[in-house]
């Protein structure tokens, strides 16, 4: 009788499509996920930083104190609101590491004189290397 199943039979194989189905699946979602991790801006405000063709880069401990042109500042990616937050989280790293280089961050439209009140926050804090961050200009082409 042509279309009816044999009980006698054994399955001797497994199908695997929907097994296969659902691997992809999670591949997909965790390709997008991992995409959207590396995206976000890890580093507190959003900064647009002056461009500098002789850049380099820092090693070893370092602290980044940021500014907007808003006049928010952020010290490692935390938000602070005064001179005293910002010594004594500077404080805080030197005592983990006495030879923690200081790193300004500012953005292209920021006030030069919030910059320099920053990096003078850093020597007062007993930080001897310090460095302004920027980013290298891109090829025009």
């Amino acid at each position: 009788m042509a279309g009816s199943v044999d009980d006698g039979d054994e399955i001797s194989g497994i199908n695997v499509t929907p097994l296969v189905d659902i691997m992809l699946v999670l591949l997909i979602i965790f390709m997008v996920t991992t995409s959207m991790i590396t995206n976000v801006d890890q580093e507190g405000l959003a900064i647009d930083k002056p461009e500098a063709s002789s850049g380099s880069t820092i090693e070893g401990a370092s602290i980044l104190i940021q500014c907007d042109p808003d006049g928010k500042i952020a010290v490692d990616a935390k938000e602070v609101s005064s001179d005293e937050e910002i010594k004594s989280a500077i404080a805080a790293k030197l005592a983990e590491d006495p030879d923690t280089q200081g790193i300004v961050q500012c953005d292209e439209q920021s006030n030069v004189g919030q910059m320099v009140r920053l990096i003078d926050l850093l020597r007062d804090a007993g930080v001897k290397k310090y460095a302004i961050a920027t980013k290298k200009p891109q090829a025009q082409g």
